[in-house]
């Protein structure tokens, strides 16, 4: 729990955050549009992994290792631009990497549609060999995900010990960013990664959409919790 002027320091880094973020982003789509939009992201991307290594560098240290993939089991979450981003990436490798992803992503949505309610636990279809595939490009979430005990990752835990300057810093990058996007207006709201990902890479208008700030271009989530930053 955030004592009043931690939270008060936290909604001032958010509001920070989106006024940087918002005027990067515009400049980015005034030079490359839609692609522009998308690969904005990764500068999110940039300043997590810059707060993850200052984490580990002052704080406790994360017990995962390269290989330990127990939060690569759970629902994942991801903002259109980071879902772009992610089929950018996968359109870009061979023809065989492409259909094996896409053959992977396809099971995994099958499988979670035989219980839409209470969906079976079940790998990220971008795990491979305990690895995840796409590392470079995995979202914010996958990014800030971390934890002290992997006794508690092992045993499915439902409280996993973590940083809280790491998750404190990260959401308030996380929710700026989106903010950011929302101002321009482009849809930034939180999709299952997976099905997300394969219905980006089926529909190749997807992107214009989302462009033109469609909130339905990568379709409905409906078990995607109401967790968006308020303005």
């Amino acid at each position: 729990m955030l004592t009043d002027d931690e939270r008060s320091a936290f909604l001032q880094s958010i509001a920070r955050v989106r006024q940087r973020a918002a005027q990067a982003l515009w400049q980015a789509q005034g030079a490359d549009g839609a692609d522009g939009a998308v690969a904005f992201i990764a500068q999110l991307h940039r300043g997590l992994d810059t707060v993850a290594e200052q984490a580990r560098a002052t704080g406790p240290q994360p017990a995962c290792q390269a290989g330990c993939a127990h939060c690569c089991h759970l629902r994942v979450e991801a903002t259109e631009p980071e879902v772009f981003h992610i089929a950018q990436h996968l359109r870009a490798q061979p023809a065989a990497v492409q259909a094996d992803a896409l053959s992977a992503l396809q099971r995994h949505v099958a499988t979670a549609a035989l219980n839409p309610t209470h969906p079976a636990r079940q790998a990220c279809s971008f795990l491979v060999d305990d690895r995840c595939s796409i590392y470079p490009v995995r979202p914010a979430a996958c990014r800030k995900a971390h934890s002290l005990s992997a006794t508690h990752c092992a045993d499915q835990s439902t409280t996993i010990p973590q940083n809280l300057r790491l998750l404190v810093d990260a959401e308030a990058l996380m929710a700026g960013t989106a903010l950011a996007y929302r101002d321009q207006p482009l849809p930034a709201s939180a999709h299952e990664l997976n099905a997300a990902v394969l219905a980006a890479l089926a529909d190749p208008t997807a992107l214009h959409r989302w462009h033109q700030g469609d909130p339905e271009a990568l379709g409905q989530d409906p078990h995607a919790p109401s967790t968006q930053p308020h303005s």
